[in-house]
C-alpha cells in the first residue's frame, strides 16, 4: 500500500531544526539536492497527471500575492471582489451567472462542503441525527471516501457501464425521496468518463433531490469541447436539477495549486455552509479553510481574463488533438484501448498494467494504473508535445518487450 508517510531520505533531512541557521545560498543547494529526483511538466515524461504547469500570466500574479489572506478581507479587499468575478464567469460558462460560488482548495474540499450542506439539509427537513443517504456512482473520486468516514453519511453505490459511466436507469432505482443527495460525475480521474447527467437529473428533479456534479476533471474541458463540436452531454446548470458543481481551474485551468470552486444554483444552500466569524468587520466564511491562498484566486483571476473563451477553446482543440495522436499511435505499437475516451483520459488493457507501469518509470516515464479497474491510464495534457507522445509509446513497446532477471 502506496502511502506519503515516511521518514525523509534526502541528505539535506538532519532530524531536528536546526540550532543555527544556515546561509541561503547552501539552503538552495540542499533544495535543489532534495528535489532533483522531481519530474518537470515540459520534460515529455510526465503521463499520469491531470494537472500541469501554471500558465505564465498565473506565476507572476501567484508570485506578487503570496501574502494575500482569503481569510482576512478587511487586508485583502480584493480578494472577495476577485472571487466574486470568478464565480460570475464560472457560472457563465457552467449555464448559470447567478450562480454562488466559493473558492477552495480543490475538488475534495468541494466535495465535503456539498456533502455537508446535504447532511444539514438533511437533518433540518427530518430532525434527529442519523446517517443522511447519499448515492453516487461507483467511479465516485476517492475524496468521497474520505467525506463518508467523515461526516454521518450513508453511501449506496451505482454501477457502471462498459465505458465506466454510471447507469442512470440503475442509480434511478436506488434514489427516494428522503435521499439527501445525488452525485454525478463529468470526467472521472481514471477514465475521464462522464456521466449522462440530463438522464440523472430527470429522475433527481422529480423527487426534488440535490444533485451535485463532480466536473474537478472535464470542468474545463467539457464546454469547450462542446462547443468545439465533440459528443459529450451537457453537466451543468444548463441541466435542470443539477443544484452544485465542483470544478478546478488548477487542472486543466493553467492556474497554480490550490485552486478550485464550488457553485451552487441556489444562495440558500450557500446559507447551510456559513460559519460565523468571531472578529468584527470579517466576514463569515462557507469554506473549510480558514487562513488559504487568496494568490491562487487573483492567479485565476487572471488567466480567466487573458485567455477568454477563444482562448481556452484552443487549448482544448490542442489537447483533444494529442489525445487523437496517441489512439492513433498505441494500437499501431500492438497495445489495445479499454474503450474509446470521451475527454483526456486514454485506458490501456494490459495482462500486467502494473509491472508495465514500473518498466516505464526505471525508462524516466510516470505512467498510472487504474487499480479498481486493473487498466494502464494515460492522461494527455498541454503539456506534452507530438513528439513526446511517440516517445512514449515507443517507451511502452520497449518496456513491454522481453524480459531479462524480471526487468524490462
Amino acid at each position: 500500500m502506496e502511502t506519503l508517510l515516511g521518514s525523509s531520505t534526502s541528505p539535506a533531512e538532519t532530524g531536528s531544526l536546526p540550532e543555527h541557521g544556515r546561509a541561503p545560498g547552501t539552503v538552495l543547494e540542499e533544495l535543489r539536492e532534495l528535489c532533483r529526483d522531481d519530474h518537470d511538466y515540459a520534460g515529455g515524461t510526465v503521463f499520469n497527471s491531470i494537472c500541469s504547469a501554471p500558465l505564465d500570466i498565473a506565476r507572476r500574479v501567484f508570485a506578487q500575492h503570496l501574502d494575500a489572506n482569503m481569510g482576512d478581507n478587511r487586508v485583502f479587499p480584493s480578494l472577495r471582489r476577485a472571487e466574486a468575478d470568478l464565480s460570475a464567469m464560472f457560472g457563465e460558462l457552467l449555464g448559470h451567472p447567478g450562480a454562488v460560488g466559493v473558492a477552495t482548495s480543490g475538488g475534495t474540499e468541494a466535495n465535503l462542503l456539498v456533502v455537508l450542506a446535504a447532511v444539514r439539509r438533511y437533518h433540518d427537513r427530518h430532525g434527529g441525527s442519523g446517517p443522511a443517504r447519499i448515492v453516487l456512482p461507483e467511479s465516485a473520486h476517492f475524496s468521497f471516501d474520505k467525506i463518508v468516514g467523515m461526516l454521518p453519511v450513508e453511501p449506496v453505490y451505482a454501477p457502471l457501464d462498459d465505458r465506466l459511466r454510471v447507469r442512470p436507469e440503475e442509480l434511478a432505482r436506488l434514489v427516494t425521496a428522503d435521499t439527501a443527495l445525488v452525485v454525478a460525475t463529468a470526467g472521472t480521474s481514471e477514465a475521464g468518463a462522464v456521466d449522462d447527467v440530463p438522464a440523472v437529473a430527470e429522475h433527481t428533479a422529480a423527487l426534488g433531490v440535490p444533485l451535485h456534479v463532480d466536473a474537478a476533471t472535464g470542468g474545463f474541458l467539457i464546454p469547450f469541447a462542446r462547443e468545439l463540436g465533440y459528443d459529450l452531454p451537457p453537466f451543468a446548470f444548463d441541466v435542470p436539477g443539477v443544484t452544485s458543481v465542483a470544478l478546478d481551474p488548477h487542472k486543466y485551468g493553467g492556474v497554480p495549486i490550490p485552486s478550485g470552486h464550488l457553485l451552487l444554483r441556489d444562495r440558500a444552500d450557500a446559507e447551510l455552509l456559513r460559519t460565523a466569524s468571531h472578529y468584527r468587520g470579517t466576514v463569515d466564511h462557507h469554506g473549510l479553510l480558514g487562513t488559504r491562498p487568496g494568490a491562487a484566486v487573483l492567479a485565476a483571476w487572471a488567466v480567466l481574463r487573458t485567455l477568454g473563451r477563444s482562448g481556452y477553446r484552443e487549448l482544448v482543440k490542442e489537447v483533444f488533438t494529442r489525445r487523437d495522436l496517441l489512439l492513433g499511435l498505441l494500437p499501431d505499437a500492438g497495445f489495445t484501448t479499454a474503450m474509446e475516451p470521451q475527454l483526456t483520459v486514454v485506458t490501456v488493457r494490459h495482462p500486467e498494467p502494473a509491472r508495465l507501469v514500473d518498466a516505464l518509470e526505471r525508462r524516466g516515464f510516470i505512467a498510472s494504473v487504474a487499480r479498481r479497474y486493473g487498466l494502464l491510464r494515460l492522461v494527455v495534457h498541454w503539456h506534452q508535445t507530438a513528439e513526446q507522445l511517440r516517445g512514449l509509446v515507443d517507451a511502452m513497446a520497449a518496456a513491454d518487450g522481453p524480459w531479462e532477471g524480471g526487468r524490462a
